[in-house]
C-alpha cells in the first residue's frame, strides 16, 4: 500500500476546491476510489456544497469509536503534494486495512478553511457514526517514522497521545483538527518529522528535528523525493496503530 503514494501523486487536479466540478469527483478522489475498490475496502463518497463550491469527503466506516482523518485536497496543481498531504491519505487508508474498524475519512477543502471537516462535523454531531471519541488528523506524515509531534490541542486524544509518547507540542497552523474542536470534536493533529544532524534545526529532548520540510508546502519542493515509504510504514504501524490500541 505504501508504494501507492507514487502512483497518487502523479494525478493531478486542475487545482483547490475552487476547481471540482459540481458532477464529477476529482482526479485525486477517482483514484482513491479506484484504490479502495481494488482494495476490496468499503467507501462511500460524500458530495456537499459549501458556500457555492463542491466538495467530495470519501468515507470508510467502521463500529469504533475512533476516527482517522487525512485531507486529499491540493493548492497547487504542477507540484507532486507528497508531504503536503498524499502521504497521509495513503497512510490512513493503510491505518483502515490494519484497523477495519476504525472509521477514517479523507476530507476535501482543507486548504480553504476546512470545508470537508465542517461538513464531517455536522455528520458526526448528527450521530451518523454513532459516538465518536476522539478525530486524528495526519498532516504532512510522509518523513521521520516515529519521530513525530501533535498540536496544542488540550483533551483526552492528547492526553492518550502522551501517555503513549514523549513526543514534542506545537502551536500549529490551520488544519482539520481546528474545525473539529470548533464543532465539541476531541481532536489532535499529528505530524511526522525527520531528524538529522544539521545545526539548524530545533533540538528536542537530544534530537534534531529538521522543519525545514514544512516549508515545502503548496510548493514545488514538495516531491516525491522528500518523503520515504519506510519511514510512512514506519509511523503508521509504531505510532498510529499503538494510538488506535
Amino acid at each position: 500500500m505504501y508504494s501507492k503514494i507514487y502512483e497518487f501523486c502523479k494525478v493531478k487536479n486542475e487545482g483547490s476546491i475552487l476547481f471540482n466540478s459540481p458532477n464529477v469527483p476529482t482526479p485525486r478522489v477517482l483514484y482513491i476510489m479506484d484504490l479502495l475498490k481494488s482494495e476490496n475496502i468499503p467507501f462511500s463518497l460524500d458530495r456537499f456544497v459549501k458556500n457555492n463550491t463542491v466538495g467530495y469527503n470519501v468515507i470508510m466506516e467502521g463500529p469504533s469509536s475512533k476516527m482517522i482523518s487525512a485531507h486529499h485536497d491540493i493548492v497547487n496543481e504542477n507540484s507532486d503534494n507528497a508531504n503536503d498531504n498524499s502521504c497521509s491519505v495513503i497512510n490512513a487508508i493503510m491505518v483502515k486495512k490494519l484497523v477495519p474498524d476504525v472509521n477514517v475519512v479523507l476530507l476535501d477543502g482543507e486548504e480553504f478553511g476546512g470545508m470537508g471537516s465542517d461538513r464531517m462535523s455536522d455528520r458526526i454531531n448528527s450521530g451518523h457514526f454513532g459516538p465518536i471519541d476522539w478525530v486524528l488528523n495526519l498532516e504532512l506524515t510522509g518523513k521521520g517514522g516515529d519521530n513525530f509531534f501533535i498540536g496544542n490541542y488540550k483533551g483526552p486524544l492528547f492526553n492518550h497521545i502522551l501517555s503513549l509518547f514523549n513526543c514534542p507540542i506545537f502551536n500549529t497552523p490551520f488544519n482539520d483538527s481546528v474545525n473539529f474542536r470548533k464543532n465539541g470534536i476531541d481532536s489532535c493533529v499529528i505530524n511526522s518529522l525527520p531528524i538529522t544532524e544539521k545545526d539548524s534545526v530545533l533540538e528536542y529532548r537530544s534530537k534534531k528535528l529538521d522543519f525545514s520540510i514544512l516549508r515545502n508546502c503548496h510548493k514545488i519542493d514538495d516531491s516525491l523525493s522528500t518523503i520515504d515509504i519506510i519511514d510512512m510504514q514506519e509511523f503508521v504501524e509504531k505510532v498510529l496503530i499503538e494510538i488506535l490500541k
